[in-house]
């Protein structure tokens, strides 16, 4: 990155809640779900730079969810920063099983790999081995339905952090043109000097996301929710290098 830009580093925003705060939601009963949220990515200084995908395929306690991020910062014409990623998480019951990560910032890639082993999450990097608590979540707000806890893994670089939450609180909030009724979370994650917002509306979807920190905020807004055929998203999940458009599933 060019010096003198400061860009907020995009480790996806980091979010979670007691457990009392995710079943405002209701847990309802296991169906099988496959859908695709696709966000616009909006720095506050440079504009829009780039989007954000999660692909969630819900079927009983089981979920998987496979995120891409694709960001590019120019200045005068000149690539100053970027960053893409592939990210699969697998999910039993609310506990996280499973993590595979690939993130590539200005054309240096790092890899994250954790699985649940017994009474704790173990991620691998180049760095070695380390021990998250059982309960620790990735910071990816695809569901409130997975918003517990008080440590995070931020995919990216697979560091572990604290997170305090505050909330929610019932307001508004702009997403795909339109205002709706959200809950507003606050979460601070003291050991990395960031601060991270999320709004999710009334059925449970995150609308908008907010990464604050280095002076700047990065802004993830919902732009579309598509349903996704299953075996489509089952198989964007096992192999990153799939793309399959959602569109063409429904036309």
């Amino acid at each position: 990155m060019r010096r003198g830009i400061a860009i907020i580093r995009l480790k996806t925003a980091g979010i979670g809640l007691v457990v009392a705060a995710a079943t405002a939601w209701g847990a309802g009963p296991a169906l099988a779900d496959a859908y695709r949220l696709d966000y616009s990515v909006n720095h506050s200084k440079y504009g829009n730079i780039g989007t954000y995908t999660n692909i969630v395929d819900k079927e009983g306690p089981n979920a998987t969810v496979k995120t891409s991020l694709n960001v590019k910062v120019k200045v005068l014409g000149i690539s100053a920063y970027s960053q893409s990623a592939d990210r699969i998480e697998k999910w039993n019951d609310g506990r996280l099983v499973y993590l595979h990560s690939t993130t590539t910032t200005n054309g240096k890639p790092v890899d994250v790999d954790g699985v649940a082993q017994g009474d704790h999450f173990q991620i691998t990097t180049a760095k070695g081995t380390e021990e998250a608590p059982v309960t620790a979540k990735v910071s990816n707000p695809w569901s409130p339905a997975v918003l517990n806890g008080n440590m995070i893994i931020t995919p990216d670089d697979g560091t572990i952090s604290r997170m305090q939450i505050s909330g929610p609180q019932g307001t508004s909030v702009q997403a795909a043109g339109t205002s709706e009724a959200a809950k507003e979370f606050t979460i601070d994650l003291p050991d990395l000097k960031k601060q991270y917002q999320v709004w999710f509306d009334d059925s449970g979807t995150p609308v908008k996301f907010d990464m604050i920190g280095d002076g700047s905020t990065v802004t993830f807004t919902l732009q579309s929710k598509t349903p996704v055929n299953a075996l489509v998203a089952n198989a964007q999940a096992q192999n990153p290098q799939i793309e399959i458009a959602a569109k063409k599933q429904n036309p």
